[in-house]
Parts: C-alpha cells; sequence; structure tokens
C-alpha cells in the first residue's frame, strides 16, 4: 500500500471526500500510461483505451525513476485488476559533448530537429548502435556523423551501389543464376551468415541494440573485404563467368540479409536496399512486412535466381560535417 494523496498543497486535483487532501502527483501521473492509449474520437471508457493496446511487453523508463515504475505503477495495476508489464527497463542518461543537457546551458537536443536534418535512419541507426541501451550515452555531431557515413554510406551503401554496378555490367542486370546450394557450407560469407538470424533476433529481444547492429556490420565489412579479395572485375577478363557470378551472388545475398536484418533500426534504407534487388517491399509498412517471415528472410540464400535488379543508386548520402 502507498499513500495516493498529499495534504495542504495549493496544486493539484483534490480527493472528493476532504478537499485539503490532492490527488499525489505520481498516482496522477502514471494514468497517462492508460488514457494517452485513447484514440481522439473514442469515447473515454478504461475498455476503450485497453482494448487496442494493453497488456504490454515492455515498459521503457528512465533509470532514476525506477521506484515509481518498478513499485507503485504494478501496485495501482494489481489493484485494478489489470496486468503488469512483463518486464521494465531503465535506460540511462544522454548527455552532449560530454556535458549534462539543460536549458540553462542551451546544449538540449531536439529530437525533431535532428530527424528533420539528418533522417530518421541516421538518428536512430546512432543511437541504437553506438549507445548501449540501458547504459549512459553521449551525442556529439562530429562522431554521429562519422559514424553514419562509415557505416551507411561507405560500408552498406557503396558496397550495394559497387556490386550492383557489375551485376548489370556482367549478369545483364539479373540476379546470377546462382542458389545457395552451389555456394559451399566454409564459404565465408555463408558461413558468417548460417546462425546471424538468431543471434541477431536474440539480441533484439533482450534489447542489445547495439550488439545486433555490430553483429550484422561484421558481415557488411566482411563482405567488402571479399569483393575485393576476389576481384570479379579481374576474373571476369580471365573469363570465369561461373567464378565471378558466385562471387556477386554472395555479396547481394549479404547485402540482402543485412538489410533485412537492419530494417527495424532504418527501415527507410532497407527499402531502397530491398527494391534494388528487385523485391516490392516496403519496410515501413506494416502489413506488407507481415508477409515476410522473419524464419525465411533472416537465412542466407534466398535471393531468387535470375530476378530483375533495379538500377543502383545511392541509399544513404554521406553527412557533411559542418
Amino acid at each position: 500500500y502507498f499513500s495516493i494523496s498529499r495534504v495542504n498543497l495549493d496544486w493539484g486535483f483534490p480527493i472528493p471526500e476532504d478537499p485539503q487532501h490532492t490527488i499525489y502527483v505520481w498516482f496522477d501521473a502514471l494514468l497517462g500510461y492508460v488514457t494517452a492509449l485513447l484514440d481522439p474520437d473514442s469515447e473515454p471508457t478504461l475498455e476503450n483505451a485497453l482494448k487496442k493496446w494493453w497488456p504490454i511487453n515492455l515498459h521503457l523508463i528512465g533509470k532514476d525513476i525506477l521506484r515509481f515504475h518498478a513499485v507503485y505503477w504494478p501496485a495501482m495495476l494489481m489493484s485494478a485488476y489489470l496486468p503488469i508489464p512483463d518486464r521494465v527497463f531503465g535506460h540511462g542518461f544522454l548527455t552532449k559533448d560530454g556535458q549534462k543537457m539543460g536549458k540553462t546551458l542551451g546544449n538540449t537536443l531536439d529530437p525533431v530537429e535532428l530527424v528533420n536534418c539528418y533522417g530518421a535512419d541516421a538518428v536512430r541507426y546512432y543511437f541504437l548502435k553506438e549507445i548501449e541501451f540501458g547504459r549512459d550515452g553521449d551525442f556529439n555531431k562530429t562522431r554521429f556523423i562519422d559514424t553514419v557515413n562509415a557505416d551507411l554510406a561507405k560500408s552498406l551503401g557503396n558496397l550495394l551501389n559497387r556490386t550492383l554496378g557489375m551485376t548489370n555490367k556482367y549478369c545483364q542486370a539479373h540476379v546470377p543464376n546462382i542458389t545457395a546450394s552451389d555456394i559451399p557450407a566454409d564459404h565465408p560469407l555463408k558461413f558468417i551468415s548460417l546462425e546471424l538470424g538468431e543471434r541477431v533476433a536474440s539480441s533484439y529481444q533482450s534489447l542489445a541494440f547495439s550488439e545486433a547492429c555490430r553483429e550484422i556490420l561484421a558481415l557488411v565489412r566482411a563482405s567488402n573485404k571479399f569483393i575485393d579479395d576476389q576481384a570479379p572485375w579481374s576474373l571476369y577478363k580471365e573469363g570465369k563467368q561461373q567464378a565471378v557470378e558466385e562471387v556477386l551472388y554472395s555479396i547481394l545475398e549479404s547485402v540482402r540479409l543485412a538489410a533485412y536484418l537492419l530494417s527495424p533500426v532504418i527501415p527507410n534504407i532497407s527499402t531502397d536496399i530491398y527494391q534494388q534487388l528487385g523485391f516490392t517491399i516496403d519496410f515501413n509498412n506494416q502489413t506488407m512486412i507481415e508477409t515476410l517471415t522473419y524464419d525465411t528472410h533472416s537465412l542466407w540464400g534466398i535471393l531468387p535466381p535470375n530476378q530483375k535488379l533495379n538500377k543502383p543508386k545511392p541509399v544513404f548520402v554521406p553527412l557533411e560535417q559542418e
């Protein structure tokens, strides 16, 4: 039990039975988690508030307000005979350029301004990849731009662009006539990818987003090294068409897999990649996403042979340092 009222305060909602008492601010505030679920045009009833989103599997909070969300809020829900969240996760604090943010210092971050300036994918990727979920993190504009340029433009985007360019030239803009069974199990990219989907799914489920991103980027970097080592342009000049097609297929498929596994983080970029690979997919469309079963698309080797590819274009334009 805990007291839900306070006495002799000149603000707050008065208790009907005793106007000298007002509703405890945290009791009032926590109820906002329910009222916020109401659709604007719905009748304001508890049933309408809960029917779409309750119960919830995760309650994400700041780490300094754990008592209110891990003690008071569950007690309130239990007293109303409502299911409590499966999990409460306290995230860390965010600083800017190594300093605590505040209005006095004038160094606050406006998330809307960040997204408008750099795009949602870049902002989401930086915070989820560079800051381990649950720990304190820091935002620095130079580091932010360097990170997204290196990972999204140079590593992932450039890999897709150059591979599609060669596929257009050497395979008439179609996926090479290769299947996963044609690629040996000890192939470096296939080997890396064998259990990658399972590891990434486990990381996402445990909110280890930075770990998931690092696992996926390891495949992208290995793919960049593989194309440089194999030099399909030289194989083509030597008349080794089968070898060329095996190299290009394995890289295109690795890019597809990386795009799929990163789609919760960079849905716009993943959509562009999938569409350039010949799929009609929009990772921002929930109905369309549900047609892509994770058990299938998280595997390496599902890129259809001979599928028509689209013209390559940059999926992420590098950001400029000011």
